[in-house]
């Protein structure tokens, strides 16, 4: 898929979704576009760069802020703007990726995650439930849906992936 594809489709998955795109796009051809998303009284943002991606901003507005999560699927970062819509349906607000999230844009029940981790789907749920949960258990989950966890440090002064020895993740 070419990067001007993937802004492409995505803007069609939104607007297939029932959202309103508005595009600002940039002054060279490997600038940043904008998408601004709207539907009813819930507005987004996406962040379009050829070579990194979708970035959609879920945190207030800040100077300089990057991307909250980072999308390379149009289908997938459409439908977590979707996700995001109808929390702020239901709460009136929206937060950052969640365990059943992550799950539900891998198209995965929680019977076929259960059969992946070679655990029961009552002890999905319960994980997907808790508020505090183990390093090893969340990098365990995230790898069964195909994906591996990473670790940031923030600071006022300084940003930083924080390594994890693989002995720790289990």
């Amino acid at each position: 898929m070419t990067a001007t594809s993937l802004l492409t489709d995505t803007v069609a998955h939104l607007q297939e979704l029932g959202f309103a795109v508005e595009t600002d796009a940039p002054d060279e051809s490997n600038g940043e576009t904008f998408l601004d998303i709207t539907r009813n009284d819930f507005s987004t943002q996406i962040s379009f760069r050829p070579h990194a991606g979708l970035g959609l901003f879920i945190s207030d507005d800040a100077y300089g802020q990057r991307p909250d999560e980072v999308y390379r699927n149009a289908e997938k970062a459409a439908n977590r703007v979707d996700q995001l819509f109808r929390q702020f349906e239901k709460s009136g607000s929206i937060g950052y990726l969640t365990l059943v999230d992550m799950r539900k844009l891998n198209n995965l029940s929680q019977v076929e995650l259960a059969e992946a981790l070679s655990i029961k789907q009552p002890s999905v749920n319960r994980i997907e439930k808790r508020e505090n949960i183990k390093f090893e258990t969340l990098a365990k989950h995230v790898a069964a849906m195909g994906g591996r966890l990473e670790m940031r440090v923030v600071f006022d002064e300084m940003e930083a992936r924080l390594e994890i020895p693989s002995s720790q993740v289990g």
